[in-house]
């Protein structure tokens, strides 16, 4: 009887089969004889009794037959466990075959028998047919073992330079903000993932001038953390002469760092947005310009957060932009807010799905609202920070996070300045 046709493949292949009793008797060798002299198989009968010598012979075989009923000590023949080891198919003929029965770990396939010598030459065909893909298979798991240390190798470099880039980030946050005139100021900067796509500073300009600077640069990660540095290194708030110097104003100052962005642009032109504010601490009077970014926040003593609205598009796409002015007149107890875009959505909406895309939405604000009546810029910061932190347990943060709060309490004289500083909350 001929290889069934399905299998002609391997007509002329004579692929080599071991043949190894597991019970008393000559079965097997019978089995070895059947398979090649009516199939074409090169069958063997194993009766080699050095381990060495019988696991290379296993090795060298596509197929290894077990006349007998294999059970867990016959399986642990040397022979055996290298077939196992080396994936080899192992088919097992035994009498009493259980339909649906669960085989010994390393049994591909079990025959009755009584089915006859056509049915074990198909099954031996079939799996024989098959290596060709587990070996490919195999090969690919080892590739795929071998790529994924590579990676996992790489990923430990890149997170260790992201901890690296984090670090150098926060180096340019101000270490304290500086308090003149009764005007004291406090931060949060809780960026999303390693690095910041927001940066703030406040600036002494000089004894009665505190400068508030706060951008965002669009996009997340690493290019906008570096598109921060470039720009508040750039940032010029004084135009310095050898026997004096004049204070910009705030659309003076954006247009410059507008301008200067421009000049770096390249195929892979980068926006921000940015404010930027001026007080006068003798007089206590603000002047604030924008460029794209959320408005400055006025929150009166016991009164709820007023916009002060300002025109201006993003750094770095119009030269001739014009970003306009807002001067108001501080009154004691007043606070200012600066914040960047991603608290429209750090406090989702009441009953809002956890797994369910986040919307911006403008309820920061009634938490802002809820903080109004701290005494202190610090003690507001603290506030929001801790709420902040409730929130991150159900709804991670999903942007990063400035907020900085500027007040004046109104106990120091117009002309005074103070040494006093705050240091930021990070």
């Amino acid at each position: 009887m001929s290889i069934p046709f399905e299998h002609h493949s391997l007509r002329h292949i004579a692929p080599r089969v071991a043949v190894l009793s597991l019970q008393g008797g000559d079965a097997h060798a019978t089995v070895a004889r059947i398979l090649s002299d009516r199939f074409d198989f090169d069958a063997r009968v194993v009766t080699e009794s050095d381990p060495v010598q019988l696991g290379m012979e296993i090795r060298d075989t596509h197929a290894l037959v077990l006349v007998g009923e294999p059970t867990s000590d016959n399986l642990q023949q040397p022979g055996i466990e290298e077939a196992v080891a080396a994936m080899v198919p192992i088919i097992a003929v035994c009498n009493d075959i259980v339909p649906g029965q669960e085989l010994p770990p390393g049994i591909s396939y079990a025959i009755d028998p009584a089915l006859g010598p056509e049915h074990l030459a198909t099954a031996l065909c079939a799996l024989i047919a098959r290596q060709k893909e587990i070996h490919r298979l195999q090969f690919d798991a080892v590739t795929a073992v071998r790529h994924s240390g590579g990676l996992s190798s790489e990923i430990d470099t890149m997170q260790e330079e992201l901890q690296l880039a984090a670090s150098v980030q926060r180096e340019f946050l101000p270490r304290v903000l500086p308090s003149i005139g009764g005007i004291d100021s406090a931060a949060l900067w809780r960026p999303a993932s390693y690095v910041s796509g927001d940066l703030y500073n406040v600036i002494r300009l000089d004894e009665h001038h505190l400068g508030i600077f706060v951008i965002d640069a669009v996009g997340h990660g690493v290019p906008a953390a570096l598109l921060t540095l470039i720009v508040s290194r750039g940032m010029q708030t004084k135009d310095i002469t050898p026997n004096s110097y004049r204070i910009l104003s705030p659309n003076e100052s954006l247009s410059r760092i507008n301008l200067d962005m421009l000049s770096r642009a390249t195929r892979t032109t980068r926006f921000a947005t940015a404010i930027y504010c001026i007080i006068d601490t003798r007089s206590h009077r603000l002047t604030v310009a924008s460029a794209g970014h959320p408005a400055m926040l006025r929150m009166k003593r016991g009164g709820l957060c007023e916009p002060i609205e300002t025109q201006g598009g993003l750094l770095g796409v119009f030269e001739d932009e014009v970003f306009s002015e807002a001067t108001i007149d501080l009154e004691p107890g007043d606070k200012l807010l600066f914040y960047t875009d991603g608290f429209e959505q750090a406090f989702p909406e009441l009953g809002h799905d956890p797994s369910a895309p986040r919307l911006p939405n403008r309820r920061y604000l009634d938490v802002f609202n809820e903080f109004s009546q701290s005494a202190t810029p610090s003690e507001f910061i603290a506030g929001i920070n801790a709420r902040l932190d409730e929130e991150s347990s159900d709804f991670p943060q999903i942007d990063d996070l400035t907020l900085l709060c500027a007040g004046w309490s109104g106990d120091a004289p117009l002309d005074q300045s103070s040494a006093q500083a705050h240091r930021p909350r990070h």
